[in-house]
């Protein structure tokens, strides 16, 4: 069932932005043509492409590490047993 949405929204961003920028959503396809389009700088609208995606693995892994583990330890405490006992 999960081809059906992505498939839908890939198909929204491309119906949506096509017309005004020409959008590809695909790093390796957009890279070609801005090396070919941009011969000067093809890294000045393609450098989102490659940061983009650290920037948002190192928030998830933050998030998972620091907010959803801490409170998943913190909730499997109460479950253990006390070993004073």
């Amino acid at each position: 069932l999960a081809p059906l949405p992505i498939g839908f929204a890939v198909f929204m961003v491309h119906l949506a932005t096509i017309p005004v920028t020409g959008t590809g959503i695909n790093p390796a396809r957009s890279f070609g043509a801005a090396v070919i389009f941009n011969q000067d700088k093809p890294w000045d609208d393609h450098w989102i492409f490659w940061v983009g995606p650290f920037i948002g693995a190192a928030i998830a892994a933050f998030y998972h590490q620091f907010i959803l583990r801490a409170g998943a330890v913190k909730a499997l405490g109460s479950f253990r047993s006390d070993p004073n006992v």
